[in-house]
């Protein structure tokens, strides 16, 4: 069997990767933006309350335009999500979060779909 040397050219006539480029942040930051609110949400409905401190601690903060960190700010917040050897975990973050992994990754997808 011979070597043949398969030769390939490839033409871009229509080159969108500035177009592409220039709207990924704003996409990004509006998606991050929206699960980061759906979460905030979401853990207040099931943070366990007893005084409601912790529960309106809970807030959301942009570290950069397309990274947010939710969550408590109170000292014993860890103690109420993880338990302790007296306590047990009632988590509120960990569920909060992975009830909207989904329609997070389905916007995700929806997005790079219209690309």
């Amino acid at each position: 069997m011979a070597n043949a040397m398969l030769n390939v050219e490839v033409t871009i006539t229509h080159d969108r990767f500035p177009e592409i480029i220039a709207k990924l942040p704003n996409l990004a930051h509006d998606m991050v933006a929206k699960a980061a609110s759906d979460v905030e949400a979401r853990s207040k409905q099931i943070c366990p309350v007893r005084t409601g401190a912790l529960k309106n601690s809970i807030n959301t903060e942009f570290l950069e335009p397309a990274l947010a960190s939710v969550g408590p700010n109170m000292d014993y917040s860890i103690y109420v999500e993880f338990g302790t050897y007296k306590m047990a975990a009632q988590p509120y973050m960990r569920p909060a979060a992975d009830m909207v992994r989904p329609q997070f990754i389905e916007a995700c997808e929806r997005v790079l779909k219209t690309l």
